[in-house]
């Protein structure tokens, strides 16, 4: 298939091709920005700033302002080259106005300023940085959120140098981009200066402080490390100590040596992502931490891999505006599965480019007419789905896969070197790949990014023709089609496009056979042809991959007997795509199952604990997850065995027994308050209020906030509605948009001046929760 596919697909050229970067996504402004040298000394008690920045850029000639954005911190000085200057502070914009029209020279501005962050940067209390028993402040830039702390240029199509000073309290330790140059102590104070002498996009500034454990290693001579809250440092090592290996792998990969002076990740709580690739410095959850005993159930290599890809591709190469985020998120979720690959085999990367290619089928059918690069969004956060992680991702996999793996590694590497430490579109993207690979990219990039949705093919026989027919839009496919004749596979092709396709398989036409069946492709491949139980179990043993298999079992073997089921169970090697399959399994497996538990593979057992959920209970069940849950020695399964235990049996005491047991992420709690809040609503109304009102560990009690919403209050009373009010004044971040949610879910019309000033907040999560909520309050 792979070498039909490279034949086909692409007209080879002599000369290298130039496409039109003329539409270009870029926000107008008159200067080059060239380095921001900010300070910040923080009033960590007083969760507020000052901050002094100096922005060098060079302004067009003629230029008699210049424009920066900002939040609504209070300015209080402005200079021009060391002379005061006058500006205007609005809307988000400082205007500072020039002392004479600009000869194009550098000009350095310098701002102070200070104030108490509403966004861009957090002051968590160590009441709320579970579970951390110390505070943290940390700093979020992505999308546009720096302007928030720093007054800077915050659009990612001019790229600056950049230099840090933090001062914070002695015992803290403070971390940000680039090298480390400087650390001086004074009066009680700790200042860290950090330099990033590398070009990279300001949404990528950032620190976060605390006082932090450091973990340290070295790849190659660079410092690859880690930083978490005191005392967690080993739950550091577990989520983070694989990271040098795949600085190793991915330099190996693409050619191009992880180019900066430190590789750092730190562990913060209240965080509104699982992580953040800010440059040299990636900013994790604290939820990424967890005991070693917990893995592989607890598994954080997918998350350090990812947000680490972007150190390449995001970072060092990065989209010049949001419309093509692809660029940046697409390819940090393509580099991870070749490392996985290298990791855990042939049959996981199979199994997450199945999984890579539904989820990029999957945006699509939530909004059918949207290209993968679009303008049309509101805010910059509406592109980052579907779209651009697993969607940029599957059409790199099918860019690899038809233009042969070593060649596109090769042109990647070119690739990097050319662009880095730029901005650039998709059109620059492609332009330089059919330059490397002396190929016409242009038909894929239109078809696969600038089209509104995905394929849908559906497979269906006529006399001794495949007739594959799709729906609107039509795409031009290349798909091997594959007859199963006595055990062997015989190969053959069909030209897929417009809305029917026929290929004349003659003689082979009664045959069993699979489209696509290595699946390389993102389309959805609906089979219509009447295929028996016993003729697709076989199809599924000859499958010729794990991947086919994962599409076999969502689409083709549902209709299973009980018995045939757990006969093809038997049969799977891959332990990947015997968890898949557990989820065919029906009653009279469940001894199968309980044995399944005991597998040394701990994911399997996992896997079968909520399979034996999903059936009848039976005695033996019921006693294995007793023993899973108590004694297992992986605390994880323990508590996934007891959620399951629990809504199996619906044993109260249970529930009571978690609600005072303490453990990883304060779980146990929330397992009894989910099951009371299905089951005992009153009950489970006064423990949520319980968590509330005693201050629960931050999971547990943004869990109960959530809960309240549904649960509300008993006639006559508005203990639920006043608690989840007062949540509403926090300097919180998830506690309130739960609280947010939770008023709109309740229903009072009395929360809507309460949360109208939520519409008009700096952060846009909170504007999304409350534009949902209030269009539910006003609709009463």
């Amino acid at each position: 298939m792979m070498e039909f596919m490279r034949r086909s697909l692409f007209p080879l050229l002599g000369l290298a091709l130039v496409f039109s970067s003329a539409q270009a996504q870029t926000r107008a402004h008159n200067f080059d920005l060239i380095d921001v040298n900010w300070s910040v000394s923080l009033d960590e008690p007083n969760s507020s700033l000052t901050g002094d920045v100096t922005n060098t850029l060079k302004p067009d000639v003629g230029a008699t302002e210049i424009k920066l954005d900002f939040g609504s911190l209070t300015v209080d000085s402005v200079t021009v080259d060391g002379q005061a200057a006058t500006f205007d502070h609005s809307s988000g914009v400082l205007t500072v106005t020039l002392p004479k029209k600009s000869d194009g020279k550098t000009t350095a501005i310098r701002i102070k300023y200070h104030g108490k962050p509403q966004s861009g940067a957090y002051f968590v209390p160590a009441k709320r940085a579970f579970p951390a028993h110390t505070p943290v402040v940390y700093t979020q830039g992505e999308m546009v959120d720096n302007r928030f702390w720093i007054p800077t240029y915050d659009y990612p199509d001019d790229k600056a140098t950049s230099e840090g000073t933090i001062d914070v309290a002695d015992g803290w330790f403070a971390l940000s981009n680039g090298k480390l140059i400087d650390k001086k102590s004074a009066g009680g104070r700790t200042k860290f200066h950090w330099k990033m002498d590398k070009p990279h996009a300001t949404y990528l500034i950032s620190f976060s402080a605390g006082p932090f454990d450091e973990g340290m290693s070295r790849w190659a001579g660079i410092p690859v490390g880690y930083y978490t809250p005191q005392g967690l440092k080993d739950q550091g090592e577990a989520a983070f100590g694989m990271t040098p290996e795949i600085v190793k792998f991915y330099s190996s990969l693409t050619g191009f040596k992880y180019p900066y002076a430190k590789y750092t990740q730190s562990a913060v709580p209240d965080f509104m992502f699982g992580g953040m690739e800010n440059v040299t410095c990636t900013t994790q959850t604290i939820g990424a931490l967890h005991p070693p005993s917990t893995e592989p159930v607890q598994n954080t290599a997918g998350l350090v891999a990812h947000e680490l890809a972007h150190q390449w591709f995001g970072d060092t190469v990065t989209c010049n505006g949001w419309s093509d985020a692809w660029i940046n998120e697409g390819w940090a979720s393509f580099l991870p599965l070749f490392y996985f690959r290298q990791k855990l085999g042939q049959d996981e990367f199979d199994l997450e480019r199945y999984d890579t290619f539904g989820g990029a089928i999957g945006a699509h059918m939530g909004s059918p007419g949207r290209p993968v690069v679009w303008k049309g969004y509101t805010d910059a956060l509406d592109m980052f789905n579907g779209f651009i992680y697993a969607g940029g991702a599957a059409r790199m996999l099918m860019l690899m896969h038809q233009v042969g793996e070593a060649r596109f590694w090769s042109a990647t590497k070119a690739y990097l070197n050319e662009r880095k430490y730029t901005s650039f579109d998709t059109e620059a993207f492609f332009d330089t790949y059919s330059k490397n690979l002396k190929m016409d990219l242009k038909p894929f990039m239109q078809q696969w990014f600038f089209t509104g949705g995905a394929p849908h093919l559906t497979v269906a026989k006529e006399g001794t023709n495949v007739v594959i027919t799709q729906t609107e839009p039509y795409f031009n496919l290349d798909l091997p089609v594959w007859v199963l004749d006595a055990g062997a596979w015989k190969k053959r092709e069909i030209k897929v496009s417009g809305a029917r396709t026929a290929l004349d398989l003659g003689q082979s036409s009664n045959l069993p056979l699979l489209v696509d069946p290595e699946c390389w492709t993102m389309t959805t491949v609906e089979n219509k042809i009447p295929f028996s139980a016993e003729t697709v179990m076989q199809l599924f043993k000859a499958a010729p991959n794990a991947g086919e298999q994962a599409r076999m079992i969502d689409t083709m073997l549902g209709n299973l007997s009980a018995d045939q089921a757990l006969d093809l169970a038997h049969s799977i090697k891959s332990p990947q795509v015997l968890r898949r399959f557990m989820g065919l399994l029906k009653p009279g497996s469940q001894d199968f199952l309980i044995a399944l538990t005991k597998n040394p593979n701990r994911l399997i057992a996992q896997s079968a604990v909520f399979q034996l959920g999903v059936l009848p209970s039976t005695p033996a069940g019921i006693d294995r997850l007793k023993e899973l849950s108590t004694v297992d020695p992986n605390e994880a399964l323990r508590l996934d065995a007891l959620r399951t235990l629990l809504n199996m049996t619906n044993d109260a005491a249970l529930a009571e027994k978690a609600w005072t047991t303490e453990g990883f992420r304060d779980t146990y709690r929330q397992i009894a308050l989910d099951w009371w809040a299905g089951k005992e609503p009153d009950k489970a109304r006064e423990k949520a209020l319980e968590a509330i009102e005693k201050g629960y560990p931050e999971p547990t009690r943004q869990n109960a906030i959530s809960h309240l919403g549904h649960l509300k209050d008993k006639p006559g009373e508005k203990r639920a509605f006043d608690a989840l009010a007062a949540v509403l004044k926090e300097n919180s971040f998830g506690a309130r948009n739960n609280a947010i949610a939770a008023l709109g879910a309740y229903g009072d019309p009395a929360a809507i001046p309460l949360l109208e000033p939520f519409e008009k907040a700096e952060l846009v999560f909170f504007r999304h929760t409350a534009a949902g909520a209030l269009a539910n309050l006003r609709a009463k």
